[in-house]
């Protein structure tokens, strides 16, 4: 039956890449500085899929933002299982463009046949497929006789999930399930099949310094003003020391740390030095700021500061100038035990009590989400881990994640204590958020298969 199924969404996999493509041409950039009709054209998209699929009740969720989530149904019996398939059809900006071999909203296969290039491809768009090709799998299997299948799709979770909270909790009793699956992440490596159980939580923070009323020549006024630049790279300096360590007060008080299992499960990944270099293009002549041993602790089960933006005059057009302002936005990455708003505040504080010569601060604080850990011992999660190793012909791997889902824990909170898997086809070569990013198209079609194996299995 396995290798009958196979074949046959092997076959199908044109139509699927097809429908994926459609999508990637869209660019749903769910900042506010981009234009927000994309995004409704994306949800738009996704609605049409949902009906041409034959699913019932299809509707958008409008959170306040007015960016769409999508949601629709396949209901067989009250007897049958619940399932809710989460993705979501935002994405992150193109990033810089000139480093793009393809242009960001086509999407191009390349690699040799093996990657589909195109941003969000792998993040997330592919995760809406997934789901809709494995309906389609085992409706032809099992008719009627399949588990309930519900779908949301959200249009922000790259942008935040501000109002994710308020759609589960107005529509709790339409989304109402036994499991969620959270197509979102994705494996240790490519062909090797993953479920994360931990994710870290995140916050950011925009701070913007003042000093003058107006840009100054530096030749006549510098010297007794204070430069607002170089007040505001001490502050951030202040955050961490040499070696990334967080050096605010309590911050990690309430860190929990991994089990013995967890530490053992991330020794048999096998994780190297030089396959995390490789993997993230780290230059040879920059230094990691942990051991070897340390690397996937570090990137999972720690907190950690990034700049990811500064802005001090422009680049394109510096001259001898005392800029007024300097501006920063700071994200943090939460460890599991962490609360994000807690931690946030501690930033804000700390910050504070850096600024030096009277200089004006103001903070933007974003809405964070909280770290998140799971309990596999589920039956449902020992199914998708033989479903995704008969997919992959590998054995599944529990990981954890560094980056943040904010829809995990906010369906913990609205449904208790459900199986909530979280599975993906992102992998190290993937690049997504950055340039180029791609998906590896023999995980995508893997995954259809594990995906709906795990239906066929309920």
């Amino acid at each position: 039956m396995e290798n009958q199924l196979k074949e046959i969404i092997h076959k199908n996999m044109p139509q699927y890449i097809e429908k994926l493509g459609s999508l990637v041409r869209i660019p749903s950039i769910s900042f506010d500085n981009f234009d927000q009709k994309f995004v409704l054209e994306s949800a738009q998209a996704v609605k049409e899929m949902f009906l041409e699929a034959g699913l019932t009740n299809v509707q958008f969720l409008m959170p306040p933002s007015g960016r769409p989530t999508v949601y629709g149904e396949s209901l067989t019996s009250p007897d049958k299982p619940t399932i809710l398939l989460y993705a979501h059809h935002d994405v992150q900006p193109p990033m810089r463009e000139a480093l793009w071999n393809t242009k960001p909203f086509e999407a191009v296969i390349g690699d040799n046949g093996e990657r589909l290039f195109g941003r969000g491809t792998a993040d997330d768009k592919a995760g809406i497929i997934t789901h809709l090709a494995a309906l389609e799998q085992v409706r032809a299997l099992k008719g009627n006789d399949g588990p309930n299948l519900k779908f949301i799709i959200e249009g922000e979770e790259e942008s935040g999930s501000a109002g994710f909270a308020q759609i589960l909790s107005e529509h709790a009793e339409l989304l109402k399930c036994d499991a969620v699956i959270v197509a979102d992440l994705g494996n240790f490596a490519k062909g090797t099949p993953s479920i994360t159980t931990t994710l870290r939580g995140m916050s950011a923070v925009s701070v913007e310094l003042r000093s003058t009323k107006a840009p100054l020549h530096s030749g006549s006024w510098s010297g007794p003003i204070p430069d607002v630049a170089q007040v505001l790279c001490r502050m951030i300096a202040s955050l961490t020391d040499g070696t990334g360590k967080i050096l605010i007060p309590h911050f990690e008080d309430n860190m929990v740390p991994p089990t013995a299992e967890e530490l053992a499960s991330y020794k048999s990944l096998g994780m190297t030095e030089k396959i995390f270099r490789n993997d993230g293009g780290v230059l040879d002549s920059v230094q990691l700021l942990v051991p070897e041993d340390e690397i996937l602790l570090a990137n999972w089960r720690r907190p950690s500061i990034t700049v990811t933006a500064m802005e001090v005059g422009s680049r394109t057009n510096a001259g001898n100038v005392l800029q007024d302002t300097a501006y920063a936005r700071i994200g943090i990455r939460l460890a599991p035990g962490m609360d994000a708003e807690h931690c946030t505040d501690l930033l804000v504080d700390f910050l504070k009590q850096q600024v030096p010569y009277g200089i004006e601060i103001k903070f933007d604080i974003e809405d964070g989400a909280n770290p998140f850990v799971t309990d596999t011992d589920h039956p449902f999660f020992k199914l998708m881990s033989s479903s995704m190793a008969t997919a992959y012909a590998s054995p599944t791997k529990f990981i954890g994640c560094g980056a943040s889902i904010p829809g995990a824990e906010l369906f913990r909170k609205t449904f208790g204590d459900i199986p909530i898997l979280l599975t993906g086809l992102e992998d190290p070569e993937c690049n997504a958020h950055g340039e180029n990013e791609s998906l590896y198209l023999p995980d995508f079609e893997k995954g259809i298969l594990a995906e709906t194996l795990f239906f066929r299995g309920l």
